[in-house]
């Protein structure tokens, strides 16, 4: 508290740095769960159509820089070649510098320009490859029209081709398997233009556990990123469920007390603020005595009527949990107390307004007594605040219940209530964990 397209280019990274979350709210339900676990029991880790824009944003962060460092890598090793071309075919210096040069300098653009410009790792990952097909094909053109005595030997190099065109593949293993089969026909062209068949036969022997071997590892390297998506989501699925189990109501998805006190003590403590801070706190009328005629079956579904009700009226800052049993309290920052009297009268006529339906003949009505505080100063905590509220709303109450009414200091406690609070030492490890900069909770 994303689906789109394999081929969907433009990834905004500011928001994921933010806070890289790749699995949306919708998305925490359990279909999604069983669509994960599924793809990670499946051999080949195919990721799921709902989760291809997810993955290619999870390994564009993931790759990034892996992979401009083997693009340039390779480039490099590409053009140090140059110089063995001086020596065997000397005659194609020229033509190599040329070609070298220009075919370097396009692929090493063309990354760097996918990657940091357009941020689209599906195409960044297939450059080196594209490039590798184009690099074989030219260098064989020269070999064929060198008048070289060892373009025969020289030919064997071009192992180095596949192993550059597969080992650089890390997001998808497509480009590796068809760069390769590329790079295998070039190859045995040049192979039947140079070699006797002797040689022919020793060259592949040479060159096609090389290329078995290489795709291989390809696989392997885009199998496993594939797993490691899968897993990262399934942890971000099962960390998020957590987390809201630790800060959510089961019955009635609220805030629970823990999770309002801690949220409450971070708002009220914002000052400056440019308007006041108010408190409400309120319960069901007679809720013994629903429980005890129509069971608690029943008591739940009031409940859970009262806490959809209540949210509707809500804005976005206000605070909203169920403080426990039949008793709910909302913080409303940043509000006059004659506003947070009309928005606890709001809640409390559209309460009055609901009903539930035990039989098609038979409707069950129900109130709620609401408690008003202020928050006067910096200085006051929200235990104060709360104890406030709990007064106000014991004197609702009494004075008939189904009212709002708001706290005046001459107001007496509640007895039933004194030790029902926020535990004050409790409330000082929250306050701690404010000011505590490893993040790490203490509660």
């Amino acid at each position: 508290m994303a689906s789109a397209s394999q081929t969907e280019g433009s990834l905004n990274s500011k928001s994921y740095a933010s806070d890289r979350h790749l699995l949306r709210p919708e998305e925490h339900n359990a279909a999604h769960r069983s669509v994960i676990e599924l793809a990670l029991a499946d051999p080949r880790a195919q990721i799921p159509a709902c989760f291809q824009a997810s993955y290619l944003r999870y390994q564009y962060f993931q790759q990034r820089h892996s992979l401009i460092q083997i693009n340039y890598i390779t480039q490099l090793v590409f053009l140090l070649y140059y110089f063995a071309d001086m020596l065997i075919i000397p005659d194609m210096q020229l033509y190599s510098a040329s070609f070298r040069l220009g075919l370097a300098a396009a692929v090493m653009s063309a990354c760097f320009f996918l990657i940091r410009y357009k941020q689209n790792i599906l195409w960044a990952d297939i450059v080196l490859p594209i490039g590798t097909v184009f690099s074989m094909g030219l260098w064989i053109y020269m070999l064929l029209h060198s008048n070289s005595p060892w373009t025969d030997h020289y030919l064997f190099v071009s192992v180095i081709f596949i192993l550059i065109a597969n080992m650089g593949v890390q997001v998808t293993f497509k480009p590796a398997f068809y760069a390769s089969a590329c790079i295998a026909l070039i190859a045995a062209f040049g192979a039947a233009a140079l070699m006797t068949f002797p040689q022919m036969t020793i060259f592949a022997l040479t060159f096609s556990p090389i290329c078995l071997f290489s795709l291989y590892i390809s696989w392997n390297n885009t199998l496993n990123g594939r797993r490691s998506f899968l897993r990262t989501l399934l942890d971000e699925w099962y960390l998020n469920n957590l987390n809201d189990l630790a800060h959510t109501d089961e019955l009635t998805q609220l805030y629970n007390r823990r999770q309002f006190v801690y949220a409450a003590e971070h708002k009220i403590h914002e000052w400056p603020t440019s308007a006041a801070t108010c408190l409400l706190m309120f319960d069901v009328d007679h809720f013994k005595k629903v429980n005890d005629t129509y069971g608690h079956d029943v008591g739940d579904q009031v409940l859970q009527i009262i806490a959809n009700t209540a949210r509707k009226e809500m804005r976005h800052n206000d605070i909203l949990a169920r403080f426990g049993g039949e008793e709910f309290i909302v913080l409303i920052p940043e509000t006059q107390i004659e506003d947070s009297l009309m928005i606890a009268e709001r809640i409390r006529q559209s309460i009055a307004q609901e009903q539930l339906y035990l039989k098609p003949d038979m409707k069950l009505k129900f109130t709620v007594s609401i408690g008003v505080a202020q928050l006067n100063s910096p200085q006051q905590d929200l235990d104060e605040l709360i104890k406030q509220a709990d007064i106000a709303l014991y004197q609702a109450k009494e004075r008939g219940r189904n009212r709002v009414v708001r706290y005046d200091p001459s107001m007496s406690a509640p007895p039933e209530k004194i030790n029902q609070h926020p535990d004050p030492a409790a409330l000082q490890r929250i306050r701690d964990l404010k000011n505590n900069p490893s993040g790490v909770s203490i509660l």
